[in-house]
């Protein structure tokens, strides 16, 4: 009894890979939607490697500029200032007169 449902099992395993390996759902079998997500989440490639790294150094950017300019607003002047990232290094504060000082160099020079 014991041999008949070991025969049964394997039967099956063998029938479901044969399935997934060459059914075909939208030009792609099963097994190569598998691989192609393991690629993509597990191990992705160079390109996407650099991909992935650009998005996450866009990310820190944009919340960067977005921790100034809430720092920058006359409302965020009045309560305490939040305090930055402790990965991110000091941020550097430019003043408005700073600013005009700067564009009347500028403006000297041409």
């Amino acid at each position: 009894m014991g041999f008949l449902k070991f025969l049964v099992w394997t039967a099956c395993a063998v029938g479901l890979g044969v399935f997934l390996a060459t059914v075909d759902f939208n030009g792609r079998t099963p097994v190569e939607y598998v691989q192609r997500e393991w690629k993509r989440q597990v191990q992705p490639n160079r390109v996407e490697r650099v991909a992935n790294s650009l998005r996450d150094a866009l990310d820190d950017a944009e919340n960067a500029v977005k921790r100034t300019t809430r720092q920058a607003t006359p409302s965020a002047a009045k309560a305490p200032a939040p305090a930055p990232a402790p990965s991110a290094g000091p941020r550097e504060r430019i003043t408005h007169e700073d600013r005009a000082a700067i564009d009347r160099i500028i403006a000297q020079k041409k």
